[in-house]
């Protein structure tokens, strides 16, 4: 590997490093927040300047555009399962965006009032659907300068995807001049 980083592979006919990302964005989706998992060996018991130049060492592959913004080393497997996402839409158009804030707060009144918010949720390839109430995944929706912030809880029981939430908002997946981004995730370890 060009950052000569010994990374564990899996085992069998075809070995692959074992890597991770424990909760993968939708395709088109920009993310300014994510985790990413990758075993390693070597590692264990690094001292602090060990992790700086193990650190220089990713950032100098990383392609533009991306930062590398905290490394942390653990000496055993940590899981890593999501609490919940904040998302953010941008709309260019100033009529659209008055008009989308009207339904955000529309939608936000919903949640704070613990009503049932149902959507229809595709199944497959088919089209085949099944409602669904998606009011216990979405935390809060804002108004902000630039659009809307969304934040979904991420439970056993699934989340509300970015696509439903654009939905509810009353955006069409043709919308052109908006555009949707994951800023944060918060994560709970075992």
């Amino acid at each position: 590997m060009r950052s000569e980083i010994n990374l564990i592979y899996s085992q069998g006919y075809n070995p692959h490093p074992r890597l991770s990302l424990p909760l993968p964005k939708s395709v088109g989706l920009a993310s300014e927040d994510e985790l990413f998992c990758v075993q390693i060996s070597g590692a264990a018991g690094t001292t602090a300047e060990q992790n700086k130049e193990l650190y220089k060492r990713i950032s100098a592959q990383l392609p533009e555009g991306f930062v590398l913004t905290e490394l942390i080393i653990h000496d055993e497997r940590i899981a890593y399962r999501p609490l919940e996402a904040e998302y953010l839409i941008r709309f260019e158009d100033e009529k659209e965006l008055e008009e989308i804030w009207a339904q955000a707060d529309k939608l936000n009144s919903l949640v704070r009032a613990g009503e049932k918010i149902t959507i229809e949720r595709r199944l497959d390839e088919k089209g085949s659907v099944k409602t669904a109430d998606v009011g216990g995944f979405i935390k809060s929706v804002e108004q902000t300068g630039e659009g809307v912030r969304v934040v979904c809880k991420i439970t056993d029981k699934g989340t509300i995807r970015p696509d439903e939430t654009a939905r509810l908002l009353g955006l069409k997946p043709e919308s052109v001049g908006v555009s949707m981004s994951r800023k944060k995730v918060v994560w709970q370890t075992n």
